[in-house]
C-alpha cells in the first residue's frame, strides 16, 4: 500500500509516501467546510439535492475529478496529479489533475497535441477574470472566459472553486463536460440523504451502515488488495486479524478510464486495520455519534479520485474501523452510504 514505483515512462508516489500535511494543503477549503483540520465539530447537514446532473460522457471517455469538479477525457488519456507524473512520448492526451501543465524537458518527453487541466480558480482576479466579463453557464455552472495561451480555453468556475482549462482538438467538447465531484456531493452540507428502502443494513465491528442489497459479499481476514481497495459493485468485510498480505502489486497505467470510480465499499476492522488502510486523518467531525476522520489522499486526484477513504471511531477513541468507499457516478449513491454510518 505504501512506497514508491519507477519506470521508463512514468513514476508513482502511492499515498503514505507524501506527507499528510502537503496533501492536505492540496485540498480545496470548500469542500472541507465543515470538516476542520483537527478536532471535531457536530453539526447538521443540508441535502446535496438541487445539484446539476453528470452531463452525457462521450463513448469511451472517463470522468477525471479533483476536488470539487470533474471533466471528462478519453479514456486513453493520462492522468497527472501529486501522486503520479507520467513521461508522455506524445501519443496520448493527458490531463493535470491539481497540478499545473508541465512536459519535463531533457527526458525525452513530447508534448501531446490535446491535454486540459483542473487548478483552483485564480483568486488575484474578479470572479469574472476582469472587467467586462459576462458569464455564461455550462450545464448549469456559471462560467467566466480567462485569457490563456494561443489555441487554449480557460474558463473559471466561481462556484466550484476551480478554473478548467483545455488545448487541442477535443478542447471545447471536455470542457463541455463539466459536472460537480461525486466527492463533493458526498461531502455537501445538509440532513441526511435518506436509505432506498431496498438496501440492507450491516453490522461490522460495532458500526452500522447501509448498501445496496443487491451487491456481493465477500469476507476475509487479511489486506490482500492492490489499487484503491475497492472491490468493483460489492461490498468486502475485512476483520484484519493478520498482517496485511506483503504483494507485488503492478499500478496500472495511469489512463483515465483505468482511474475511473467504480461503485462499491470496503469495510475494514480488526488489529491490523490500520496498518492495512495505511493512512493518516487530519480532518474529522462528530456525526451520528460517530467521530468520522477523512484521509488526507481525499480530493487530490489521480488514482485516489475514485475513492473517499476514512476512519469511524467513538469520540475520544481510537478508530473503530476504516471505510474505503467508491466514488462513482453522481455521488449520490456514495452520499446515502456515507450518512448511513452510525455506532451499534
Amino acid at each position: 500500500m505504501t512506497g514508491q514505483v519507477q519506470t521508463r515512462r512514468w513514476i508513482w508516489r502511492s499515498r503514505g509516501v507524501i506527507a499528510a500535511g502537503a496533501v492536505a494543503a492540496t485540498v480545496g477549503a470548500g469542500i472541507f467546510a465543515a470538516w476542520p483540520a483537527s478536532g471535531s465539530v457536530a453539526g447538521t447537514r443540508q441535502p446535496a439535492g438541487g445539484a446539476p446532473s453528470r452531463p452525457a460522457i462521450p463513448r469511451h471517455w472517463a470522468p477525471v475529478p479533483w476536488r470539487a469538479a470533474q471533466l471528462a477525457v478519453p479514456g486513453n488519456w493520462i492522468v497527472e496529479s501529486a501522486h503520479n507524473s507520467f513521461c508522455s512520448d506524445g501519443h496520448e492526451g493527458i490531463i493535470f489533475a491539481g497540478v499545473k501543465p508541465r512536459i519535463p524537458k531533457g527526458q525525452g518527453c513530447r508534448r501531446p497535441a490535446g491535454f486540459a487541466w483542473i487548478l483552483p480558480a485564480e483568486t488575484n482576479s474578479a470572479p469574472g477574470g476582469g472587467p467586462g466579463q459576462k458569464p455564461f453557464k455550462i450545464n448549469g455552472f456559471q462560467v467566466y472566459r480567462l485569457s490563456s495561451a494561443k489555441d487554449s480555453v480557460v474558463y473559471q468556475v466561481p462556484k466550484l472553486g476551480v478554473r478548467i482549462g483545455a488545448r487541442g482538438p477535443h478542447a471545447k467538447r471536455i470542457l463541455g463536460t463539466l459536472s460537480r465531484s461525486p466527492l463533493s456531493v458526498v461531502l455537501a452540507k445538509g440532513p441526511a440523504s435518506p436509505v432506498p428502502a431496498h438496501w440492507a443494513w450491516r453490522k461490522f465491528g460495532g458500526i452500522k451502515f447501509a448498501s445496496p442489497r443487491a451487491w456481493p459479499t465477500r469476507q476475509s481476514i487479511q489486506w490482500a488488495t492492490c489499487g484503491t481497495g475497492v472491490d468493483p459493485i460489492g461490498l468486502l468485510l475485512l476483520n484484519a486479524k493478520k498482517p496485511p498480505e506483503a504483494l507485488p502489486c503492478p499500478f496500472p497505467y495511469p489512463s483515465a478510464e483505468n482511474f475511473a470510480a467504480v461503485p462499491g465499499l470496503a469495510a475494514v476492522i480488526g488489529k491490523f486495520a490500520a496498518k492495512s488502510v495505511d493512512e493518516s486523518y487530519p480532518r474529522c467531525q462528530v456525526r451520528n455519534g460517530a467521530r468520522i476522520c477523512l484521509s488526507s489522499a481525499t480530493g487530490t486526484g489521480g488514482l485516489f479520485g475514485g475513492v473517499l477513504i476514512f476512519s469511524v471511531a467513538r469520540p475520544h477513541h481510537h478508530p473503530a474501523g476504516f471505510f474505503l468507499l467508491g466514488l462513482s457516478g453522481t455521488g449520490r449513491q456514495a452520499r446515502a452510504i456515507f450518512d448511513s454510518i452510525s455506532l451499534g
